[in-house]
C-alpha cells in the first residue's frame, strides 16, 4: 500500500492503543513509526530485479517486527514516559505487523515470514492505492490532529478505522468470490493451469483481473462485481515455454518464478530475452520487465537484470477499468512503446 495511506492506518492504530490522555501524540508516533518500514526503498542493490524482490523482505518481516518492538519501545519510553513501557510495546509492534499485513493484501509481494523463504505473500484483494479505504482513515487523522479534544473527532476516528477494517474484509470476500467463479469457469472451458492470480484492479474492488498460467500460456480474464450473468472468457497469450526452458537455470530466472510464484512471462526482444512479472499491469502493458539474458546467436548468456521500460497510458488505463466496471462489452486497446 502506499506510504501515505501507511502513515494513517498506523495512527489510527496509535490512537486506538494510547492511553486516553496522550491519544493525538500517539497517533502521530504511530504514523511515523509506520513508514519505517518503506525506507528500505532507499537501500542501494546492484541491479533492478533485486531492488524489486527485496523490497518488502526483512523491513516486513514479523519475526523481524516482534524483535524490534520491545527494542524500540524501550528507547521511545526513556525519551518519553508520559506513557507505560507496554503501552509504547503495544503500539510499536502493532504499527510494524499491520503495515506488512496491509502491504500483503496487496498484489505485489510481501516477505511476511523472512528470513525463511517461501514465495512472497501476493494476496491482491486491494489495490496499492485504494481512495476508499484510505479517505476513511483520512477524516480520522485530519479530525484527532486539528480538534483532538471533541467528542466528535473521536468518533470519526473510530468509525473510519472500523469502516477501513471492514473495507479490507469486503475485498477479501469479493475476492474469493470472484475466485470460485473463475475456478468454475476454468473447469467449464477446460483451461488447464498450474497458477492463477484474481487481483483488485485500479483504485476499487468492483473490477477483478484474473492472470492464469499453464506450462506455455496464460491467460488474462477480468470479472466485475456488477456482471449479469455474463460468461467469463478469458484471452490467451504465449508465454515463452521454450526461453524458460533454455534459462531457467540462472539466478535471475530463478529468483523472478520464486518472488511472482510462477506468474511471468519470457518473450524475445531484439537480442534480449525479457522476463514479465504478469500480476501488475494488463496485457500488454506491464510495471515490471526485466532483461534476464542476451542472445548472441550462439548461446544465451545472462545479463544484468534492469527494468526494460514500456510507455504506460495510466490514464487510459484507468479509464477503460472505470468503463469496465459497468459494461463488460469494452475492450481495452493499448500498445505500449519500448523503451530502449
Amino acid at each position: 500500500m502506499d506510504t501515505i495511506t501507511q502513515a494513517l492506518l498506523g495512527g489510527a492504530v496509535g490512537y486506538v492503543v494510547a492511553e486516553k490522555h496522550s491519544r493525538r501524540k500517539a497517533m502521530l508516533w504511530g504514523a511515523g513509526i509506520a513508514v519505517l518500514p518503506d525506507l528500505d526503498v532507499f537501500i542501494p542493490y546492484d541491479n533492478d530485479l533485486d531492488a524489486m524482490t527485496f523490497h518488502r523482505s526483512w523491513t516486513h518481516s514479523w519475526l523481524v517486527h516482534t524483535i524490534a518492538a520491545p527494542i524500540i519501545a524501550l528507547l521511545l519510553h526513556r525519551f518519553d514516559n508520559t506513557s507505560r513501557f507496554s503501552t509504547w510495546w503495544l503500539l510499536i509492534w502493532l504499527t510494524l505487523v499491520t503495515h506488512a499485513g496491509l502491504d500483503a493484501l496487496t498484489v505485489y509481494g510481501t516477505q511476511l515470514f523472512w528470513p525463511f523463504m517461501p514465495p512472497p505473500v501476493s494476496g491482491g484483494s486491494v489495490f496499492i492505492i485504494d481512495p476508499t479505504y484510505s479517505a476513511a482513515l483520512l477524516a480520522g487523522f485530519i479530525a484527532v490532529l486539528f480538534w483532538p479534544n471533541r467528542a466528535r473527532s473521536d468518533k470519526i476516528m473510530r468509525f473510519g478505522f472500523a469502516f477501513s477494517c471492514l473495507y479490507l474484509i469486503w475485498g477479501f470476500s469479493a475476492q474469493q468470490w470472484v475466485t470460485q467463479q473463475t475456478k468454475q469457469a476454468l473447469a467449464e472451458q477446460n483451461i488447464e493451469h498450474i497458477h492463477m492470480q484474481v487481483s483488485a484492479t485500479a483504485f476499487n474492488t468492483l473490477l477483478w483481473r484474473i492472470i492464469v498460467v499453464a506450462d506455455d500460456f496464460y491467460y488474462e480474464g477480468f470479472r466485475s462485481l456488477l456482471d449479469d450473468g455474463e460468461k467469463m472468457t478469458f484471452r490467451r497469450y504465449d508465454r515463452g515455454g521454450d526461453l524458460i526452458e533454455a534459462t531457467q537455470s540462472l539466478p535471475a530466472f530463478k529468483r523472478i518464478d520464486w518472488f511472482t510464484n510462477g506468474l511471468f512471462k519470457l518473450e524475445r526482444q531484439g537480442k534480449q530475452i525479457i522476463a514479465t512479472d504478469l500480476r501488475m499491469g494488463m496485457e500488454p502493458a506491464y510495471f515490471f520487465r526485466f532483461n534476464l539474458a542476451d542472445d548472441n546467436g550462439h548461446e544465451l548468456r545472462p545479463a544484468i537484470p534492469n527494468r526494460v521500460r514500456v510507455e504506460s497510458n495510466r490514464e487510459q488505463g484507468v479509464r477503460w477499468v472505470w468503463q469496465r466496471i459497468w459494461n463488460p462489452a469494452v475492450q481495452f486497446d493499448f500498445r505500449p512503446a519500448l523503451h530502449q
